[in-house]
């Protein structure tokens, strides 16, 4: 039971974080550990662990990071977000948040691209794509679980997703990005959105 109450705990303590010390290591063996959760996640049959994924840091890092902020989209991705919630028209400081976080993608000191397998075929594709995110889930807790902090981006510009794939070295009619994760150290944690479960949550037994 206690180890049920830890996890539990561990899930509902995780943040999307958007500012981090940029200058803040984080030793490789705790890297390994982040990306392996990642492994371990449910992979898609049609998949079977084809998916691809890349750490980076330093330079590396800074050159992906130039490469998104290329194309404004991820920004608006994130002001689209903010807008559509409930507490988006109360609260007016992400509008700072998505200026401050447009710099430098929030400093974090290390990038993990998560890279998914192309299938015309659209059944196989939402296979690869789910499987894709439970690792992201994997690796989000896991980082969490090391007292590290994290956040995740995703887009929908061609552009970003050509010129990463081109960097990272993958072939575009193979893979393309399905998120790109920020691990690091924040230098703010935000507070927790309100979740809700009533009308969203259901049983049934016949």
């Amino acid at each position: 039971m206690m180890l049920a109450k830890q996890t539990f705990d561990l899930i509902k303590a995780r943040r999307t974080s958007r500012y981090f010390d940029k200058f803040s290591e984080i030793k490789k063996e705790i890297l390994d550990r982040i990306v392996e959760a990642g492994l371990w996640a449910p992979f898609s049959i049609y998949q079977l662990q084809e998916w691809k994924f890349v750490v980076l840091t330093e330079k590396a890092r800074d050159e992906v990071v130039s490469l998104i902020l290329q194309d404004p989209t991820v920004l608006k991705y994130i002001r689209v977000m903010y807008e559509s919630t409930s507490w988006g028209d109360d609260d007016k400081g992400w509008v700072n948040l998505i200026e401050d976080f447009g710099k430098d993608l929030g400093s974090a000191p290390v990038l993990i691209v998560g890279m998914a397998l192309r299938d015309s075929n659209i059944h196989h594709s939402r296979h690869n794509i789910a499987s894709l995110w439970c690792a992201a889930q994997n690796m989000l807790l896991q980082a969490q679980a090391e007292g590290l902090d994290s956040g995740i981006i995703s887009f929908i510009s061609q552009k970003v997703e050509s010129g990463l794939t081109r960097f990272l070295g993958f072939d575009e009619d193979k893979y393309f990005p399905a998120y790109v994760l920020n691990i690091g150290e924040a230098q703010k944690t935000p507070q927790a959105v309100p979740r809700i479960k009533e009308g969203v949550v259901s049983y049934k037994s016949e």
